[in-house]
Formats: C-alpha cells, sequence, structure tokens
C-alpha cells in the first residue's frame, strides 16, 4: 500500500503482459522570457515521463511565470521504458482468492530482458504515480514498481549446458551396450516419461520427434520439413497428457496449451492497440519457432481455428494481415497433440471418423497412434501395482531389456 512508497522491494510473479517499448525525451530546456535564464527540467516516472512545464523562473531575483521550450535543439537524452504486468503467482495464492497484479516500469538496458508467461523475481522501488491533472478531474493515483533488477526463474531452460563429463557418460554407456544397441534404446526408452507403466511403442514415437529430421531443400526449390508431427489417439486415462507434460519440460523451448481454451489469434498471432497504435503479440506456434508446441484435447479447437495450423504445420510459415500489419512469421515447430476419439473408438471405421478432425489436418501429421483401453484384467493389475508400488525400470522394461542401468535424469535426456 501508500506504506511501502520509496521502499525497495523483491516481487515474484509471473509476466502476464508485457508493453511496447517506448524511446521518450527524458529532459528538455526552457528558457525564461525575461531575463533569458535557460534551466533543464527532467522526466519523472512519477508524472508518466511527462515533461511538466515550470511553474517559476529559476533566475536570481526572476519571478516570471513565462517561459520558451528550446525547440531548435534536438533531444539529449533519450530513454528506453517498457511497461508490465506482473501478476501473483498461482500456488502462492490463499484458498478461494483472484491473483493480484502491479504495473512494473522498466528503464534503460532492462526492456526487453523477459516475455510474456515468464516466472520472475523484480526487484525496485515503490513509487506513485499519476495522470497528468486536468481542472475538474480526478486525480488518478496508482503504485506501480520502478524495476532495478530482473532475475527469470523459469524451470525451462532456454538451452542446454553439455560438458565433457557428460559427452564421455554417454560415449561410454553405447560402448557398454555395443553388442546389444536394442538393450541400450530400452534403457533410454525406459527414462522418458517413467511415471507411464510400458507403451514403447509411444515412448518411442515421442523420443524420435522430439530428435527431429532434417530440413532438405529440392533440386527444383522445394523444402521438405524436417520437423515431424505427431498425434495420439486415446481412450481417457491411457496417459495422453503425461506424454506431453513429460516432452515439454524436456524441450529447453516448448509451449503447452490446451485445445479447449485455444483460438486461432491464441495460436498464431494477435493484434492489440497499445497508446494507440497497433502491434503484433505472438501466439502458441511462434514462441515455440524451434521447439515444441503440445497441444491437448486437440479436437475440442474449433473448426475455423483449427485451420489457421495447417500452413504452421506444413509451410512452417504463419501469413499475418490484421489492422494493416501484413507479414509472414516462422513457425518451424515440432506439433504434438493428443486427442479423444468420438465416444468409443470403433475399430471396423476411419480414423477420420473416429476423431471427428477433417482429412487435410490428419494428412499433416506424419504419425498418428492409437491407444485403446482394453480392458484387459491382468493388465490393470501390472499398471496399478506399478502405480501403487512405484517400481523401477526393470520392471518396466520389456523382456529383451534384461538387466538395464538406472533410469536417466531430466539434464542428462536434455543434453543427450
Amino acid at each position: 500500500g501508500v506504506v511501502s512508497g520509496g521502499q525497495l522491494l523483491a516481487v515474484t510473479g509471473a509476466v502476464i503482459r508485457a508493453g511496447m517499448v517506448k524511446m521518450l525525451d527524458c529532459e528538455r530546456q526552457f528558457t525564461c522570457t525575461q531575463c533569458r535564464h535557460t534551466f533543464t527540467v527532467r522526466a519523472e516516472a512519477e508524472l508518466c515521463y511527462n515533461i511538466p512545464k515550470p511553474v517559476r523562473c529559476e533566475g536570481i531575483d526572476c519571478d516570471s511565470k513565462t517561459f520558451k521550450p528550446q525547440t531548435e535543439n534536438e533531444p539529449r537524452c533519450g530513454r528506453d521504458v517498457q511497461e508490465l504486468k506482473v501478476q501473483e503467482q498461482v500456488q502462492k495464492l490463499a484458498v478461494g482468492t483472484i491473483p493480484r497484479a502491479i504495473t512494473v516500469l522498466l528503464e534503460d538496458d532492462l526492456v526487453d530482458a523477459c516475455k510474456p508467461g515468464d516466472d520472475v523475481t523484480i526487484t525496485g522501488i515503490v513509487i506513485q504515480r499519476w495522470q497528468p491533472l486536468y481542472p475538474d478531474s480526478r486525480c488518478d493515483l496508482e503504485l506501480v514498481l520502478l524495476a532495478n533488477h530482473i532475475k527469470i526463474n523459469n524451470e525451462q531452460r532456454n538451452s542446454v549446458q553439455i560438458t565433457n563429463e557428460l559427452r564421455d557418460e554417454i560415449n561410454d554407456f553405447w560402448e557398454a551396450y555395443k553388442n546389444r544397441p536394442l538393450v541400450g534404446r530400452n534403457t533410454i526408452l525406459a527414462s522418458m516419461c517413467p511415471q507411464v507403466y510400458g507403451l514403447y511403442v509411444v515412448k518411442m514415437a515421442v523420443t524420435m520427434v522430439l530428435i527431429g529430421g532434417v530440413q532438405r531443400r529440392a533440386e527444383g526449390g522445394t523444402r521438405v520439413r524436417g520437423e515431424s508431427h505427431l498425434l495420439l489417439v486415446g481412450d481417457p486415462g491411457t496417459g495422453k497428457s503425461q506424454f506431453l507434460k513429460f516432452a515439454s519440460k524436456l524441450m529447453p523451448r516448448s509451449v503447452l496449451t490446451t485445445g479447449i481454451g485455444s483460438t486461432s489469434a491464441g495460436l498464431t498471432v494477435t493484434a492489440v492497440k497499445d497508446s494507440g497504435e497497433w502491434h503484433l503479440e505472438a501466439g502458441a506456434l511462434v514462441l515455440a519457432d524451434g521447439g515444441l508446441c503440445a497441444i491437448d484435447e486437440f479436437n475440442s479447437i474449433r473448426e475455423h481455428d483449427r485451420a489457421s495450423i495447417h500452413e504452421a504445420m506444413e509451410q512452417q510459415t504463419i501469413s499475418v494481415a490484421k489492422a494493416g500489419l501484413v507479414c509472414k512469421l516462422n513457425s518451424r515447430t515440432t506439433i504434438l497433440a493428443a486427442t479423444n476419439p468420438k465416444g468409443k473408438y470403433d475399430p471396423n471405421q476411419t480414423l477420420s471418423v473416429n476423431v471427428a478432425l477433417a482429412s487435410p489436418l490428419l494428412s499433416r501429421f506424419d504419425l498418428l497412434l492409437v491407444l485403446l483401453d482394453t480392458h484387459n484384467e491382468d493388465w490393470d493389475k501390472i499398471v496399478s501395482s506399478f502405480i501403487l508400488e512405484g517400481k523401477t525400470l526393470d520392471s518396466s522394461s520389456p523382456e529383451d531389456a534384461g538387466g538395464t542401468d538406472e533410469i536417466w535424469p531430466m539434464e542428462k535426456l536434455q543434453g543427450y
């Protein structure tokens, strides 16, 4: 509140909105019309960076109240300014409360230090800011945080550090399994989403999709994309969402979204008006450029919103023509989607009928896997005992795995 004004605080939260970076004039010179005295007035954050007109001349023995700004000189001092909206962390809220937000001002080298969705700790000074005052209008006062330092605490790292020790460890691992490469492969697959029992075909498909391929350009100029797309179709309770969550944690650059709340603007690009100017804000497919976009409940996306994914999946670009802004953005992303069949899965019908997705969209997925709940009592007993007893890799490996090593940690998998 007001008591915190002028204090240095550290605030932890999530960035929900980042404004445009503006370059503002931070000082202006005025000349007194009587004594010709020249003095400088600086812009202050408390006044929304407006430069106020001086009230009285600062010269000796001069009480003049008329001044003339010096316009012939170019601005001597510019400053980059950006506004953020930071919201409380949801996991730290009390029961039944709505998360509150505070405006944060970034200056100079701190601008563009974070993007929407980042988990940040911001150190700064609490100041009171008000809009310019007009006659017969109420003073609009708000508390903002003038940032001094930003630390990004994202669980996902932008890059993976590969050390020589890790490289030697992986070389030794394959040297040990030189004559049994499939056993070594099964060790790696068992480390993929270890909380799910079995399903080695799915784990292998997810691993291959995350590793990706190589982009090729044919002699005629045709470009063949290197990223593969995977669609998991299955009954509820077959572990589809677990694979999506694990894959988004494993990839250094990834976006996880759910179909029911995704629109075409949220997936591609949205046009936002900020202080009278239109600008583009990136959606999920643009943010995941060079990484993974995981979409759960894929069949819940509305039909006309689903059509916006077609270009991103095959041409790997997103063409935008909104609010006078025409451009083309890259979206070289791997799409990993999960969907439920429409009712009970019918093996006699085609896949397009079962999942109620149009064939143009299904044809863009390189791999489609169907996970069925077979209602087998013996299988259910094995899976339930695996969950309850928390068995290790040896019990969930296929029969040909034999005695395998321990489960690889997340950092080792990322480095591999």
